[in-house]
């Protein structure tokens, strides 16, 4: 399986994240999702997990932060594309969970919360997990929560770092 998400200049389009156009932006928050490309989906995949985190916000705020769970129910072709603005827009076969903005601004703590790195570029990380059956979850959940409802599933993964410029 592969993943594929357009760079500009090696970094994330600024309309994903920090540089967003205001009316993709929710106060500090982009809440345009960037399309992504998944190919070489497994023929026996049932469900992807998606995750997408930001491993640099460690030493700024203690704990890697949470931008986007979600999952996306079968069936599958061999590829799948998620669109431009899936996560506001919501596919019926998007079930989106939490991000890190849940406990301290709910307004925002669902689905994609862009990037918006305060103090220098960052490298985000897209997984993407071929699951051999659907997880049994609620919406929205937190990562956690997906992460152990993949374990015993993945039948494939994919990944992908993502800069975003400060």
């Amino acid at each position: 399986m592969h993943v594929h998400v357009e760079l500009e200049n090696g970094y994330l389009p600024d309309a994903y994240g920090k540089y967003a156009a205001p009316e993709d932006k929710h106060e500090w928050s982009c809440r345009r999702s960037f399309p992504i490309l998944i190919e070489d989906i497994p023929a026996d995949a049932e469900a992807l997990a998606l995750v997408f985190l930001d491993w640099d916000s460690v030493p700024v705020c203690g704990f890697p932060w949470v931008h986007w769970t979600a999952f996306i129910q079968g069936p599958f072709d061999e590829s799948l594309e998620i669109p431009d603005d899936a996560s506001r827009k919501c596919p019926c076969r998007l079930i989106q969970g939490y991000n890190s903005a849940a406990k301290s601004e709910p307004e925002r703590g669902t689905g994609y919360v862009g990037p918006c790195p305060p103090d220098a570029d960052h490298a985000y990380t897209l997984k993407v997990y071929a699951l051999d059956e659907e997880p049994l979850l609620d919406a929205p959940f937190w990562a956690n929560g997906l992460i152990r409802a993949c374990r015993g599933h993945v039948i494939d993964e994919a990944g992908m770092l993502i800069p975003s410029r400060s």
